[in-house]
């Protein structure tokens, strides 16, 4: 069973911000989220559970649509493939689990680091997943493969690699936070370091989220600061600040309008992506930080409230993108081009 809950109004920070408002669709009190990932079309979203449990929700109506495999402990890394064919999870043993999300069938498992995982994220063309983890390495995994063992790995040597992304457009480009200064960018073929993110402080990155079109992306910061950057120069567009405690998780509406970010102040606030001025702010959520999650469709945003309960929240007006670009085809010759280049 659902209840829903009070109405969360839209707050907006000044005059000549985009308007937004967020309301309470469901609070669902049996479910306890750790992590979430959106399908890349519609209302479906990937719910990850404290139990270890995994489901397919309706982020619209609610109900669960799949049921996953059971991990053994909670998996707080989960991603969707550009093509919605393939959802991974990732636990707290190091295991990642790769099903369809249509038929809920394992498609692969790999459990090559020596910690638990923290992010998971698919390349544009779904020939690869990257893996961060607690161990302070990314591990790339080439899914053309039928190996067990990750292709390459890069080593943090100490910098402790948080909240690694892919590129949704550059397929081989990945950036990831670091527990220093700002973040770093990184090719997944040769494993080389191509860019830094300069942070307006030391204090560390917790996570990283590139907005649909790629060419901008968002880092988490342990200061409780989000900086804004261009994501081909790099170049430190802006900041968004007002949270009072770390920023855990951080994620671009499908339109790429807004952005979420999930701190352990309780609350989730909402920036407009363009001006950085706040315009929404939800209370009472998780003491822990609540992961954040726009649907593709542009009409909700997940949650975890204060309980531990899974939220869903209507966006008005809906925040879908205008169109939905064509994926990128996954083929022999761009690779060789992209490692010629």
């Amino acid at each position: 069973m659902f209840a829903a809950a009070l109405l969360i109004g839209a707050t907006t920070a000044r005059s000549g911000a985009t308007p937004l408002n967020v309301s309470t669709a469901a609070v669902i009190s049996y479910l306890h989220p750790v992590a979430f990932a959106a399908a890349p079309t519609g209302s479906k979203i990937l719910v990850c559970m404290e139990d270890g449990t995994a489901r397919i929700i309706d982020g619209k109506t609610h109900q669960t649509l799949k049921t996953l495999t059971k991990h053994l402990q909670p998996a707080y890394a989960a991603a969707w493939s550009a093509d919605g064919l393939y959802v991974a999870t990732g636990d707290e043993t190091a295991r990642i689990f790769i099903e369809s999300p249509l038929s809920g069938a394992m498609i692969r498992q790999y459990r090559t680091h020596t910690k638990g995982i923290q992010k998971l994220s698919f390349n544009a063309t779904r020939q690869y997943l990257i893996s961060t983890g607690k161990d302070d390495q990314i591990n790339i995994y080439d899914l053309s493969s039928p190996s067990t063992r990750e292709a390459r790995k890069i080593l943090g040597k100490g910098a402790n690699f948080y909240g690694a992304s892919f590129n949704p457009t550059l397929p081989y480009t990945v950036s990831t936070g670091i527990l220093g200064p700002g973040g770093r960018c990184y090719d997944c073929v040769s494993g080389r370091q191509t860019g830094f993110l300069v942070t307006q402080n030391d204090e560390g990155v917790f996570d990283v989220s590139y907005n649909p079109a790629g060419t901008r992306l968002v880092t988490a910061g342990k200061c409780g600061e989000a900086d804004v950057f261009d994501a081909r120069t790099l170049k430190k567009l802006g900041a968004l600040k007002g949270h009072q405690d770390f920023i855990m998780y951080a994620a671009y509406s499908a339109n790429g309008n807004f952005i979420a970010t999930g701190s352990t102040d309780r609350t989730v606030k909402i920036w407009n992506a363009n001006t950085f001025d706040k315009v929404v702010e939800m209370s009472n959520q998780s003491p822990v930080a609540s992961p954040v999650c726009f649907t593709a469709d542009g009409t909700t945003l997940a949650t975890v409230n204060a309980d531990g309960f899974l939220q869903l929240s209507t966006l008005t007006p809906t925040q879908a993108p205008a169109q939905t670009p064509a994926p990128v085809t996954n083929t022999k010759k761009s690779r060789r081009h992209r490692i010629a280049s």
